[in-house]
């Protein structure tokens, strides 16, 4: 007869047994002490704790796989595919979630509606894949001076959102669309050509120009429409030569005089 006594979780590596005459098994089962009365177990009936042990690890494992896979669903449910930022659903909720909270705190929100100025042209020219690279630079480049706690969001194509939550007054606004813009601005390389792009930028502040998410959002896109019709940025393509930039230069110049001459 063979005697098994354990307290592990794991019965097979903590057992003391002995073997019964008839060449079964029996296993003492104490509960927390070594006291107490004792439960005995078959080894048929301790394998099948085993199996069951086995069993319930794989379960416990398949459901730590699935929470995973959950919270990267969740992520990418308000994530944009191709720069990371925010995608449209996800600043929605997190704008109106700034709103009622500088409801309730007496403070503002700004919102700043972005268009790239001559996108379209790059996209044409050099194909997707180059404008995908043009839109993650843009991206990275929004985040760096957007402050630290907003909310930066590509809302779709070549348009970008950056909301600023919680801000004392509305200042701040105008001086991060400054910021933005002109790194914005700065060259951007595909292949051997430099290209320059600008945003026409509109601004937007809670509860000035609207009490929900759906009016800022609207009166921001209005502001940028009207920067745009009034400022003309051309993108500039010049090949990484000197040659060519004294020629694009001296075509610049001529353009001007024609146009200081003309009626």
């Amino acid at each position: 007869m063979r005697l098994f006594a354990f307290e592990s979780e794991n019965p097979m590596s903590s057992a003391q047994h002995r073997v019964l005459d008839d060449g079964a098994a029996e296993l003492m089962l104490r509960d927390g002490a070594s006291h107490g009365p004792a439960r005995h177990v078959t080894a048929a009936q301790l394998r099948e704790i085993e199996s069951l042990r086995l069993s319930n690890a794989a379960l416990l494992r398949e459901l730590d796989a699935l929470k995973g896979r959950e919270a990267q669903a969740q992520r990418l449910a308000v994530r944009d595919g191709l720069t990371g930022l925010f995608n449209r659903r996800g600043m929605l909720e997190l704008l109106e979630a700034a709103i009622n909270e500088a409801l309730a705190q007496g403070l503002y929100v700004g919102l700043l509606f972005m268009d790239l100025d001559g996108f379209k042209a790059i996209n044409d020219k050099y194909g997707h894949a180059a404008g995908d690279r043009i839109l993650t630079t843009v991206a990275t480049r929004i985040s760096a001076r957007a402050r630290t706690g907003d909310i930066c969001c590509r809302y779709g194509g070549d348009e970008f959102v950056v909301v600023l939550p919680g801000v004392p007054d509305p200042f701040p606004v105008n001086r991060v669309a400054d910021a933005i813009r002109e790194r914005i601005s700065l060259p951007y390389w595909i292949g051997d050509e430099l290209q320059r792009l600008t945003a026409s930028i509109g601004e937007a502040v809670y509860p000035y120009h609207g009490e929900n998410a759906e009016k800022l959002l609207r009166r921001a896109d209005e502001a940028m429409y009207r920067s745009k019709s009034r400022i003309v940025r051309p993108t500039s393509s010049l090949r990484n030569h000197p040659s060519q930039r004294r020629l694009a230069r001296r075509c610049s110049d001529k353009a001007k005089s024609h146009a200081g001459g003309a009626p």
